[in-house]
């Protein structure tokens, strides 16, 4: 008996075949899409208001938060976060073959990069962002001739809601960079992109002008834009451009490759439910791993989106608000001054109505007090107490203690209890300096592997070194410098905990050393581990030590001597 499938011809079901195929792919996409952006909307509303508090931006009401005013709390917690962790980790490569000529030029060039690219500034902004949200967000990519990294903010980040927070790479199955606006022009000049798709774009938008925002991701643009709506700025969804902007996303998903037998991530950029481009990353950039580098301070098990420090600061900040508010209000209705009159005294009172205005006279059904009496408002000064525990209730959660913030304490505090609050938070920061640690590692591999699979787009820069005399040497250093066939293992470790490891380790020689105070080896070792200290160049090292053993350094007269005295031999007469 023939089936319903065998009638239909067979160039009919090529032909469903492959759309079938597109299709499935196209659907995957949107539900991808789809659930990672309700995954990630429950927090919009939080994000908002930390961004709110932190910007000293606050939402009035007639109940709670009646003036506009706001208690700084946000801001200084999130910036004595910053000045403890401000501090850009050293990244370096070793050389896995032991080559250190090789290891000498891609350290340098790092150090080129890290100034040309603004890795600092990026650093800080990234810190911020995981303070304010809970996670921050870096992107590799490639630009003029070298590899960029860009800070991300997580309304432009979508990632697979069922990935493993602590393993994102190899957990998620997708990831997206939304919310990316590029003019006509611009994705005309682009090559990679379907020519026959730009065309079809270039005809629906050619009457138009400003800010096309893509279908897909409206609800997404729009949760953005809030925040800078609070800020005052009222034309974010609209403004005026002088030329087409159309609103593009980069979609990153995992396929199943048959003929390599592994997982390929593919690129997928769209804009309004038009593919411009869909390749495997492979075969753009060389790589097969996601471009982007994301931390949290507070990883969950099952939640991509953690708690920030912005989380446990903002009900607290709310509730300072209101108290601030009811204070500032309840200070100026007593400068003002609020009376009550019998209305019924004379019909000549005009009567008024009840609300709370300055200089306000309210009519009451009787005789108050001989016809006028003034209104009692009390004093809230009170509520300082409350105010100030819930300050310190932040401080001790978030590690931002007075003292961190460079205010001092009242009462009498001794040295040690202030030494003994300090090292407890300096250890309650350090959890964070943990996972920004790892991030960095990661940050330091990636673009090392970024760098070396698009070699051929990467121009040659002019480094200048500076010699022990003073004088500036130029050097061409191109990627065939420090390419290795075996590769490089990424290092990083922060100066001040370098220095600080140092100093540790040269106080134990010191110790050992006077255990063994005629061993000239280890003596020398101290030296050169002193000389670690002040960051000296090897040339200055060197130099120094030649000197020492030319002129060691005279014993001290006043020493106590350890060697064995031998009497000298009296001839006899």
């Amino acid at each position: 008996m023939d089936t319903e499938l065998e009638k239909v011809p067979e160039s009919t079901l090529v032909e469903k075949k492959e759309w079938s195929e597109e299709d499935e792919l196209e659907l995957r996409v949107q539900k991808y899409r789809t659930g990672a952006f309700e995954h990630q909307s429950r927090r919009h509303p939080d994000w908002r208001e930390i961004y709110g508090l932190y910007r000293d931006k606050v939402v009035t009401n007639r109940l709670t938060q009646r003036q506009s005013v706001n208690v700084p709390l946000m801001k200084e917690s999130i910036r004595t976060m910053l000045s403890k962790t401000d501090e850009f980790t050293d990244i370096y490569f070793e050389s896995l073959s032991g080559d250190k000529q090789k290891e000498i030029f891609i350290n340098e060039y790092w150090n080129w990069y890290y100034k040309e690219d603004n890795l600092e500034l990026k650093d800080i902004v990234d810190k911020k962002q995981v303070g304010l949200y809970g996670r921050s967000i870096m992107k590799l990519n490639l630009f003029d001739g070298r590899p960029t990294v860009d800070v991300l903010e997580p309304y432009d980040w979508l990632c697979d809601r069922y990935a493993d927070p602590a393993d994102i790479d190899n957990t998620a199955n997708y990831q997206a960079h939304i919310n990316i606006f590029k003019s006509i022009s611009d994705i005309s000049d682009t090559d990679m992109y379907d020519k026959s798709a730009v065309e079809k774009l270039r005809i629906q938008y050619a009457t138009s002008m400003g800010l096309v925002k893509s279908e897909e991701n409206v609800k997404a643009l729009e949760a953005k834009n809030e925040r800078m709506q609070d800020m005052g700025l009222y034309d974010i969804n609209n403004p005026e451009v002088g030329q087409t902007y159309v609103e593009l996303n980069e979609h990153y998903i995992k396929l199943w490759d048959e003929e390599s037998k592994r997982l390929v991530i593919h690129i997928r950029i769209t804009a309004d439910n038009i593919t411009l481009m869909d390749k495997p990353l492979e075969d753009l950039f060389g790589i097969n791993f996601f471009p982007f580098i994301t931390w949290a301070d507070d990883i969950e098990k099952t939640d991509i989106w953690s708690d920030g420090m912005g989380d446990v600061i903002r009900t607290p900040n709310k509730i300072l608000n209101s108290f601030f508010s009811s204070m500032i209000e309840n200070r100026m209705l007593r400068n003002f001054g609020m009376h009550m009159y019998d209305g019924t005294a004379s019909d000549k009172w005009i009567p008024q109505t009840y609300d709370p205005v300055p200089f306000g006279w309210y009519p009451v059904a009787g005789n108050p007090n001989d016809v006028v009496k003034q209104i009692d408002i009390p004093d809230l000064s009170e509520s300082m107490d409350e105010m100030n525990f819930i300050i310190g209730m932040v401080e001790r959660a978030t590690a931002s203690t007075a003292t961190e913030k460079g205010v001092q304490e009242k009462g009498d505090v001794t040295l040690g209890q202030v030494k003994l609050m300090l090292a407890n938070s300096n250890q309650r920061i350090t959890s964070i300096a943990k996972f920004y640690r790892l991030a960095r590692i990661e940050l330091g591999t990636k673009w090392y592997k970024f760098t070396m699979a698009n070699a051929k787009w990467i121009k040659p820069v002019e480094i200048y070194k500076k010699s022990t005399k003073g004088n500036y040497f130029k050097e061409t250093v191109a990627i065939d410098d420090w390419k290795d066939d075996v590769g490089y293992v990424c290092k990083v470790v922060s100066s001040s905990e370098r220095d600080q490891k140092n100093i540790e380790q040269v106080q134990k020689m010191q110790a050992v050393s006077g255990m063994f105070p005629n061993n000239i080896p280890l003596k020398n070792i101290l030296k050169k581990r002193a000389l670690d200290l002040v960051d000296l160049s090897p040339e200055e090292i060197k130099e120094v030590m030649e000197f020492e053993d030319t002129n060691p350094t005279p014993e001290d007269p006043n020493a106590v001597s350890t060697e064995t005295k031998v009497p000298a031999v009296v001839p006899t007469t």
